[in-house]
């Protein structure tokens, strides 16, 4: 079918794509372009949707909130794409722009900027929704968690201390007394000596940290070596990989980590189909156990299912309402249903929790859908 809708061809539907190929990030946001490959890749060889073949032509925003504008303005006035994806953490810089023309864009939210503008879609605002949940309390506080040092970034405010202020709202909540201490997201080891001491005169049982995971594991040393009982060991970064468990074995032993997709490690038949588009489609990308190539193939996984709801001549804002109209949209089983509208820039109430086992080889399922709930304003 021919439609007049800018991006839009009888046998073809072009995207852009915006991602730090260089710069802040690069290395990490490679995985998620190839999780978009494999979902689009699957869906092409399927015969498309409604016909067209998905394309995509991509530009480096370099992780620079200036040069993500610059990008955005490119992909849409030179290359007539009708939507956006971004794996990036400026898309802000292009957030204005893009939703005055009215275009959709889909992504990973880290800033706030994705709980504003109605055209911008993301399947988790846990990094930047107002507001936060009980979740997080009452996983510590059923784990024996009576006090918590919380551990931030405090030139990281998109997100680390966005997240320290989620996990003090969500344990004072069921009753856990807080304490945060700002640091360097990977503290020297003096650092983590002293933020051990305090611990250990402050009676913390539960560490939560909004730090990298080579950080933390630096600071849970220390905490063990000044004796410090801890009972949770709270990290907001992604499940180690293998290569972080073998640098740091033991000492990320009982660390707890949690997402809003179902857990790697859990044998399911939509990690099956991942996995095989994956081998098939991105075979660039060795490591397909990958946070982020998960989270890249679910947001193109979201982005199909907006052009399933537009129909066959679709509209940038047919588009949008249709996607936002959407209701227990779940990727395939890769995520917890999820209510487009409802739930827009809104923290999610249930999570995955996965841990570090004793030995520090290896992470084990703890909960696989945790849930609680929003706290009010």
């Amino acid at each position: 079918m021919s439609c007049t809708t800018e991006g839009v061809t009888a046998d073809e539907v072009k995207l852009g794509l915006l991602f730090p190929d260089t710069g802040l990030g690069a290395v990490t946001f490679s995985a998620a372009r190839a999780g978009i490959d494999a979902r689009f890749g699957a869906v092409n060889a399927a015969g498309g949707v409604h016909g067209r073949q998905i394309v995509y032509d991509w530009r480096d925003d370099t992780a620079k909130v200036s040069m993500n504008l610059t990008m955005a303005r490119t992909l849409t006035e030179r290359e007539s794409i009708f939507g956006m994806l971004e794996t990036s953490t400026v898309a802000s810089g292009g957030a204005a722009y893009l939703a005055e023309r009215g275009i959709p864009v889909l992504g990973i939210a880290v800033e706030d900027a994705w709980a504003k503008y109605r055209n911008m879609f993301s399947f988790n605002y846990s990094f930047t929704a107002k507001g936060s949940v009980d979740t997080f309390g009452k996983f510590v506080h059923e784990r024996g968690g009576t006090k918590a040092m919380i551990l931030y970034n405090p030139l990281d405010a998109t997100v680390s201390t966005h997240i320290a202020e989620q996990f003090t709202s969500s344990f004072r909540s069921v009753g856990i007394a807080t304490t945060s201490v700002s640091t360097d997201n990977n503290p020297v080891t003096a650092q983590a000596d002293q933020i051990a001491r305090q611990m250990a005169e402050e009676g913390v049982d539960t560490l939560a940290g909004t730090l990298s995971t080579e950080g933390l594991a630096q600071v849970v040393a220390a905490a063990r070596r000044q004796g410090v009982p801890l009972k949770v060991i709270l990290s907001s970064s992604p499940a180690p990989n293998t290569e972080l468990l073998e640098t740091y074995g033991s000492q990320l032993a009982g660390l707890t980590t949690f997402a809003a997709y179902i857990p790697l490690e859990t044998k399911s038949p939509a990690l099956d189909v991942y996995r095989a588009a994956m081998a098939t489609y991105a075979p660039q990308l060795q490591d397909t156990d990958q946070t982020l190539a998960l989270v890249g193939y679910i947001i193109a996984d979201m982005f199909i299912r907006g052009l399933e709801e537009a129909g066959d001549c679709p509209t940038r804002q047919g588009y949008i309402d249709g996607l936002r109209a959407v209701k227990g949209y779940n990727a395939g089983g890769l995520i917890g249903d999820i209510d487009l509208e409802r739930d827009f820039g809104k923290p999610a109430e249930c999570y995955s929790f996965v841990e570090v086992n004793p030995e520090g080889s290896a992470i084990e399922i703890v909960s696989p859908n945790y849930c609680g709930h929003r706290l009010a304003d």
